[in-house]
């Protein structure tokens, strides 16, 4: 099997959903840790809306734990760095990176796409965690901490119909 670059895999996630789906939800959640599902995921988008496969852009949920949130931060203090953070422990390890090595490319994307972030609520990731293993989806916490996000960004914004949430992580990964 051929292996591809890191960057090709992480776009290869949109061109895969736009392959099987014939097109593109309206919305789509991303952890956003060091961005590399993130950026490679926006670029991908950005090359099918160039190229007319897409006629707009997805609304990109983007999201962090609420104990390491320095793109969140910087996104809300309009900041062109990620601010600075102590990480805290977190379920969601996957995505607690205090400074993400390619934070300004990251934020410069969601100024570009109007992105924003929403935290993930840690008093909700167990929870989220266990609706999904009801529904036959074992995952690590971060990836429940996906889902958890989303139904804060509903709660906040209301819903969105016709959303994709990124599954990225193994159940056998988590420790508790």
């Amino acid at each position: 099997r051929q292996r591809f670059p890191r960057r090709i895999s992480m776009k290869a996630y949109v061109y895969e959903t736009f392959e099987q789906l014939g097109r593109i939800p309206a919305n789509i959640v991303i952890p956003v840790g060091n961005g590399t599902l993130f950026i490679g995921a926006v670029k991908a988008l950005e090359h099918l809306h160039a190229s007319g496969a897409i006629e707009r852009f997805p609304n990109i949920i983007a999201l962090q734990s609420v104990k390491c949130d320095p793109l969140y931060r910087a996104r809300e203090a309009g900041l062109e760095d990620p601010a600075r953070v102590t990480p805290a422990p977190t379920m969601a390890e996957g995505i607690a990176i205090g400074v993400p090595m390619r934070g300004r490319e990251i934020l410069d994307m969601m100024k570009r796409h109007d992105i924003w972030v929403v935290h993930a609520p840690k008093d909700r990731i167990l929870e989220a965690r266990a609706l999904l293993a009801r529904r036959g989806i074992y995952c690590e916490h971060t990836t429940a901490a996906n889902y958890a996000a989303w139904g804060r960004y509903c709660e906040l914004y209301g819903p969105t119909p016709d959303t994709l949430i990124t599954m990225c992580g193994a159940g056998i990964k988590s420790d508790h």
